[in-house]
């Protein structure tokens, strides 16, 4: 599988960006545009989302991880710190657990390793949108990612991106998606996890419950947990994007 990737940026720490369901590696570009200076940022689209293919069966979150580990093989990345939004965070704990000598740290933003009741059915929410449209899925997962005052405030421009997206989204790419955390379960393998991990969640998240995050932070040995206030599910809001950056390199 031809992952689409991006790998830029002068340093010799590496850094590999893994982004969430229905994203791209453009989600990251807040981010990435700040640290390529002392960085190799490494972006890359899983499969079926950005200008990654999808293949022809459901991916399962082995083969997404089987995905980044061929590509960090590929590009000949001996070691990594890895940074996973959402899926992209199942995405990179599973990594850690299967793949640990590649792991350098660990970056785990607004993810889980287990469902509760909520996040169960917020994904079956999810999974009957997107059996509709994109657009019918856009509207609802919106308004648990990001604050109301933000949603208000940029309307006429989350319009605008939910008419782009519903013309390039691959609907049974996010399908695959959310059935992956519907089942995704490794809490008792954290304790294998031995790089350290910072793991970060918002407050106000509807989707993942900050119960979901204590128990990373519970289970993996050498972790810390940081709480961002008055902040839903996307982190990389305006307010916390400095925040994060800071925190991100003084933790790599």
């Amino acid at each position: 599988m031809e992952m689409n990737y991006v790998f830029e940026g002068n340093g010799d720490k590496i850094i590999v960006f893994v982004h969430g369901l229905g994203e791209s590696l453009d989600y990251w570009r807040a981010l990435s545009s700040k640290l390529n200076k002392g960085y190799k940022i490494l972006l890359y689209d899983i499969r079926g989302h950005g200008n990654s293919p999808l293949g022809d069966e459901a991916f399962s979150i082995d083969m997404l991880v089987d995905d980044l580990h061929n590509l960090i093989l590929k590009l000949n990345i001996k070691k990594t710190s890895l940074v996973g939004f959402s899926l992209g965070g199942n995405v990179v704990l599973s990594f850690a657990i299967k793949y640990p000598d590649f792991v350098d740290k660990l970056i785990v933003m607004s993810s889980f390793s287990e469902n509760d009741e909520n996040l169960r059915s917020k994904f079956l929410e999810f999974r009957d949108a997107i059996s509709i449209s994109y657009e019918a899925f856009f509207d609802v997962i919106i308004r648990y990612v990001i604050p109301d005052d933000v949603y208000m405030q940029n309307r006429e421009v989350l319009e605008f991106v939910k008419k782009e997206n519903a013309r390039k989204a691959n609907t049974k790419a996010i399908k695959y998606g959310i059935d992956v955390g519907i089942d995704f379960d490794v809490t008792n393998q954290l304790n294998s996890i031995r790089c350290p991990a910072l793991i970060l969640a918002g407050r106000d998240d509807d989707i993942i419950s900050l119960k979901l995050s204590e128990i990373l932070n519970d289970n993996i040995k050498n972790s810390q947990l940081m709480i961002f206030d008055d902040t839903k599910h996307n982190l990389l809001i305006g307010k916390n994007i400095s925040e994060i950056l800071k925190l991100m390199r003084q933790f790599l």
